[in-house]
């Protein structure tokens, strides 16, 4: 926050076709997909959620 008490502007975060296609081929498989904005770029991560068998 500054000194306003307003939070700084967000940044822009870019994705190269090849983070599109990776987030796009986790989809298709029915996992969701985190983007986790970092220095370089963005971070992709996969979450699998399953059913916990009792």
């Amino acid at each position: 926050m500054n000194e306003k008490g307003k939070s700084a502007p967000m940044q822009k975060y870019v994705l190269t076709d090849n983070d599109v296609k990776t987030a796009e081929a986790i989809l298709s498989k029915g996992d969701r997909v985190e983007l986790i904005p970092v220095k370089n770029g963005v971070k992709i991560i996969r979450v699998r959620r399953e059913e916990v068998k009792k």
